[in-house]
């Protein structure tokens, strides 16, 4: 299997059809959570531009809660700051970064959190946005559940 890298484009965003409009047309109905932020690093985070269905079953959060907010609405207690790190520094290189981390639900209910974040870049290499793939990740036998979070 080849090496996946980071999507540049050969189109400044908008083009003929916006993004936002390819990646629903792409994931609205996958079993697999997509979300698409900015890529606007700020302090507080990136900001979803937006989640299909399975985003939302997964999280227990309406789209209509998610759009505008930071990703870190998921984050809490046992969250991973040195993979929340690790995450932000691939985004900030334009790299493609997977990790499993402990995020939470809507109820509170933390839940084992498999990301395989990919950054989308322009032709100038610059980050304008991140798609990240996400499915709930099954406890392993024999391990005690997370509290530092993953890797």
């Amino acid at each position: 299997m080849l090496p996946l890298r980071p999507a540049t484009l050969a189109f400044e965003p908008p083009a003929a059809m916006p993004l936002i409009q390819l990646i629903s047309a792409l994931a609205g109905d996958n079993e697999l959570a997509v979300v698409v932020t900015d890529g606007l690093l700020l302090a507080s985070g990136p900001h979803i531009l937006y989640v299909n269905a399975a985003f939302e079953r997964l999280t227990g959060y309406a789209s209509q809660e998610l759009i505008g907010a930071s990703p870190r609405i998921l984050q809490g207690p046992a969250t991973s700051l040195a993979a929340r790190k690790r995450l932000s520094k691939a985004l900030r290189a334009g790299q493609r970064h997977s990790t499993t981390l402990v995020n939470y639900r809507k109820s509170g209910e933390p839940y084992r959190c498999a990301i395989d974040m990919f950054p989308l870049l322009t032709p100038e290499g610059e980050l304008f946005a991140a798609v990240a793939l996400e499915r709930e990740a099954p406890r392993r036998r024999g391990r005690r559940p997370a509290q530092g979070g993953e890797d």
